[in-house]
């Protein structure tokens, strides 16, 4: 189980476009996973990807258009990005966000 929370570089800068309301429901989510990272809860869901083994995406119930997508590693969640659902896998691919 996770303790704490590790953005990557490009995830703060997404999270910080995001309007109010929605960085709220994020972060919400995110303390929710510190505790089951792997079980949906109050206000979002939570998906392991298939093409990705080991990499889940976090969809909140309110914007079901916006994405979160992290992993566990020990202690650490890893947030590697933030943002609409178009154009969300196109940067999951790069390759610099999964590996730095």
């Amino acid at each position: 189980m996770p303790s704490y929370y590790l953005p990557h570089a490009k995830a703060k800068a997404e999270f910080a476009k995001l309007p109010a309301k929605i960085r709220e429901e994020f972060l919400y989510a995110i303390r929710g996973l510190l505790f089951q990272p792997f079980r949906p809860g109050p206000g979002y869901w939570v998906k392991e990807l298939s093409e990705h083994p080991g990499l889940w995406r976090l969809r909140l119930t309110s914007f079901r258009r916006v994405r979160m997508y992290y992993s566990v590693d020990g202690e650490v969640l890893r947030i590697y990005g933030f943002g609409p659902r178009e154009g969300f896998y196109a940067r999951l691919r790069q390759v610099d966000r999964l590996y730095r």
